[in-house]
């Protein structure tokens, strides 16, 4: 009997965290029990994985959008296009053919499905591409916006729809899945928490990582996602114990947390995972003991919500 893999979202309120770091090792480190792991980077204005892993973008795929067309020798000037367009990304002056505003434009297609005369020709523009690679015996998937494009959410619901043709055509070929998100609480970070059974935001032991961590944990409660958060950076200023300590009076549950360590500044600056088996880092050292325990309690976290279930 086939079995839906469990997807896992890394996530952050805010840039600077981390969170890619986590999101690549713990990739890694399902990789490492034998499971099939993929890895999806849905920072599409930032993406990074592949170059965490040592890789390079290949297998391009053009990410198409919606954008109307006017063909003047069917249009009728009626306007009922710019009437219903909820963006108002048509511009209708009476007597007059609309002009489309595509900055603004959301390539719903109302207009396309809606005009009585067929005027409005189904027309795509190129706004960013996805790409597919295998490093290190792990699979990435990453989306890339186009520079000067502003729908990033249209190259994360691409990745998405790539996402669903892997498990409709095969849902074994996967055990576990990551997604990386862009900071932020927007509608990117939205849709990829939408996708996952298990949350995890990553911050910083700040006043301003605290904020934001509360700020995207609102988030994923108002999507009904268990989420437990880990602490990037914690020995820093030596402001670890106070930081848990408000955490835990908010209610904030804690996967665990990374302390500051060369090693993995090292393995960030050469892309090259800190908890891969042939990484070359002390595997006695406090990054790897760091991700090491948090993958412990991943494990068990997961152990429990299945056996809640």
């Amino acid at each position: 009997m086939s079995k839906k893999p469990k997807i896992v979202c890394v996530t952050g309120g805010k840039g600077g965290t981390g969170k890619t770091l986590v999101a690549v090792n713990l990739a890694v480190m399902f990789k490492n029990e034998g499971l099939n792991t993929l890895l999806i980077d849905g920072d599409v204005e930032n993406p990074n994985t592949y170059l965490l892993l040592g890789g390079e973008l290949k297998n391009p795929r053009e990410v198409k959008f919606f954008k109307p067309e006017i063909n003047e020798e069917k249009c009728t000037k009626c306007g009922l296009c710019a009437e219903n367009c909820a963006t108002h990304a048509l511009l209708h002056i009476n007597g007059a053919y609309p002009i489309p505003m595509l900055t603004v434009c959301s390539g719903c297609k109302l207009c396309f499905k809606i005009c009585p005369t067929q005027a409005i020709e189904d027309e795509y523009k190129i706004i960013g591409k996805t790409f597919s690679a295998k490093f290190r015996g792990l699979s990435n998937i990453v989306g890339e916006l186009k520079t000067g494009e502003a729908r990033s959410a249209a190259v994360v619901e691409a990745l998405l729809d790539e996402l669903d043709e892997i498990i409709e055509e095969n849902e074994d070929q996967y055990d576990m899945i990551v997604l990386d998100t862009a900071p932020g609480a927007h509608c990117d970070v939205e849709l990829l928490i939408n996708k996952a059974d298990y949350v995890i935001p990553v911050t910083e032991p700040t006043k301003f990582g605290k904020l934001d961590l509360i700020r995207i944990i609102e988030l994923i409660e108002l999507l009904g996602k268990p989420h437990k958060a880990i602490i990037n950076r914690s020995s820093l200023l030596g402001f670890k114990e106070e930081f848990l300590k408000e955490l835990k009076d908010q209610g904030i549950d804690v996967l665990g947390d990374i302390p500051l360590d060369q090693d993995i500044v090292n393995s960030y600056c050469q892309g090259v995972p800190i908890v891969d088996k042939d990484s070359g880092f002390d595997p006695s050292g406090p990054g790897v003991a760091a991700f090491n325990q948090i993958f412990a309690n991943l494990k068990e976290w997961i152990k429990k919500e299945e056996e809640g279930n």
